[in-house]
């Protein structure tokens, strides 16, 4: 009986003699996967080498990281779900935001974000997905191929002072490329502090090709006349903004500004309560800052909003631009 080494050279020696894979495979009684792979590795320069069993070993040694560091991921982690320290106070909490923050502390050997997510399930911290809803594949997807193509609206509220009981909202305003944010905290859901604050926050971050929002009444106008365009989609394409409204229950197409209105809720009312209005503006204001200035993501190549749309060409309103002056009637 011929030993595995035998079978290995009988079918190079039947390869090199014009002999067809398939034909070799039916008289040596062996699988095709296993002619290719010995007839790919045969070497005629070292034909004995070539054809022994190579290692299994892993190629890579999985580096053993010390216990301190470890225990610091943890730590950091925990801190930052806390948010008690001036620094975390509206840090993110992700393996890859721990990445950053080890590697900007000269830390030796930092561990990849892999790793760090590793550790961190291994100790609960992560908790289990929820499966997601299937998306609609007959829903349009608008292009998004650089800073300002597409920007994502939203509200979040009510939420009040402390021992008052009048409603505060936070409306958001998220570059879906460049994840650059504008927030502003408003005393009513009114139109026109609503188009206040899309005009100031045009004016620095630029106005997009297309604006996402939802159905809700305070963008799309009045259930009375369903059919007039709201003044919110007068001032869009009045600027050259295509204003589109995603279908109804399905906030997930607003992926990117929903995502921050959980971050949102942890940075600013999970943890906190305001006494005053100013507070509260001061706190929102710094709550923008921050997102924009310190966040490293990885979408981003690990730098924060505000860098990664330093270079980009922005499309401002005019400067002198006042809605309220504007004729923005519809003309057939």
């Amino acid at each position: 009986m011929k030993t595995e080494i035998e079978l290995r050279k009988r079918a190079v020696a039947l390869s090199l003699q014009g002999r067809k894979k398939s034909e070799i495979a039916r008289m040596l009684q062996r699988s095709r996967p296993w002619v290719d792979r010995w007839i790919d590795r045969y070497r005629a320069e070292a034909p004995r080498l070539s054809l022994q069993d190579r290692s299994r070993a892993p190629k890579q040694r999985r580096c053993a990281y010390p216990d301190r560091i470890k225990r610091m991921v943890l730590q950091i982690r925990e801190e930052r779900e806390q948010g008690q320290r001036a620094k975390y106070q509206y840090a993110l909490i992700s393996a890859q935001a721990i990445y950053y923050e080890l590697r900007d502390l000269d830390i030796s050997p930092v561990p990849s974000p892999r790793t760090i997510h590793g550790w961190l399930k291994e100790a609960g911290r992560i908790p289990e997905r929820r499966s997601q809803k299937a998306p609609n594949p007959t829903y349009p997807v608008l292009p998004c191929q650089a800073v300002n193509d597409v920007q994502e609206l939203d509200f979040k509220g009510p939420f009040y002072l402390q021992d008052h009981a009048h409603k505060y909202y936070l409306v958001t305003l998220r570059d879906k490329w460049s994840k650059k944010t504008a927030l502003r905290a408003l005393a009513n859901k009114s139109m026109d502090a609503i188009l206040d604050f899309l005009v100031s926050a045009w004016q620095k971050m630029g106005c997009p090709r297309y604006l996402k929002m939802d159905n809700c009444l305070d963008f799309r106008g009045s259930n009375r006349h369903p059919r007039a365009p709201s003044k919110l989609m007068r001032v869009c394409l009045d600027l050259g903004v295509q204003p589109v409204f995603i279908p109804i229950c399905e906030p997930w197409r607003n992926g990117v500004v929903e995502n921050l209105n959980g971050l949102l809720d942890r940075f600013l009312f999970r943890t906190k309560t305001f006494e005053t209005e100013k507070q509260l503006h001061k706190a929102v204001q710094q709550t923008e800052t921050t997102i924009n200035t310190t966040h490293h993501l990885s979408t981003l190549r690990g730098k924060t909003p505000q860098a990664f749309a330093a270079h980009a060409e922005l499309c401002l309103p005019p400067a002198n631009y006042d809605w309220r002056t504007r004729d923005l009637r519809l003309l057939k």
